[in-house]
């Protein structure tokens, strides 16, 4: 199985319910599935999530961030991905933040900073595809 996973750093009131890039990865393959946390979420979502990091035989982090916003229980998640590095596939960052850039920094290598539609899709998709 291959996770899609959304992660939201912003304030609630620029949160959609819809999250068209989750319904798209969804959308491309049988064997991939979606989940989306953001830092206003509680503690038992975040566990529920790391149970499907730990489960998942690659992901793709997908972060829309806004500057200077709190990690809240995302930073629980965010460390157990830097200790699961061998199931990254990509971490692509939508937006800006300082905070998460410097986290993520140890794994430059899987970790793009991109808010360019066509090429967020491109990404997507040959996560979905491989």
């Amino acid at each position: 199985m291959k996770l899609f996973l959304q992660i939201e750093l912003r304030n609630w009131q620029e949160s959609a319910y819809e999250k068209p890039w989750l319904a798209y990865a969804s959308s491309l393959a049988n064997d991939l599935i979606g989940a989306e946390i953001d830092n206003q979420s509680e503690a038992s979502i975040a566990d529920l999530v790391i149970r499907l990091v730990d489960q998942a035989q690659s992901v793709f982090i997908f972060i829309v961030a806004t500057p200077e916003q709190p990690f809240g229980v995302t930073l629980k998640l965010i460390n157990h991905l830097l200790r699961s590095q061998g199931k990254i596939f990509k971490i692509l960052l939508s937006g800006h933040h300082e905070g998460i850039e410097r986290l993520l920094h140890p794994i430059d290598s899987k970790f793009l900073i991109e808010s360019d539609p066509e090429k967020i899709k491109s990404e997507i998709r040959l996560f979905a595809l491989t």
